[in-house]
């Protein structure tokens, strides 16, 4: 259960603080992805992570990746 001054805080902010923490995270998640991996991500980093947070999905593009990988080395 939450706090109430946290409760009190994010219902007197409208959710926009949570919104704008929720999307640094994610835009910091992306940023540490490995080169290979963010070259799937369309268009910056930042409008990508405020996308994935408003939509509440969070794609994996590791899992992706090694799907991909898999599917070169069976076709080879």
């Amino acid at each position: 259960m939450l706090n109430k001054k946290v409760e009190q805080f994010l219902e007197d902010n409208n959710m926009t603080y949570l919104f704008l923490l929720l999307a640094h995270l994610e835009v910091e998640r992306l940023s540490n992805l490995p080169s290979i991996a963010k070259k799937d991500i369309k268009g910056k980093l930042t409008e990508a992570s405020l996308g994935h947070v408003a939509e509440n999905i969070v794609p994996d593009y590791l899992s992706a990746m090694e799907v991909e990988e898999e599917e070169k080395n069976v076709l080879e």
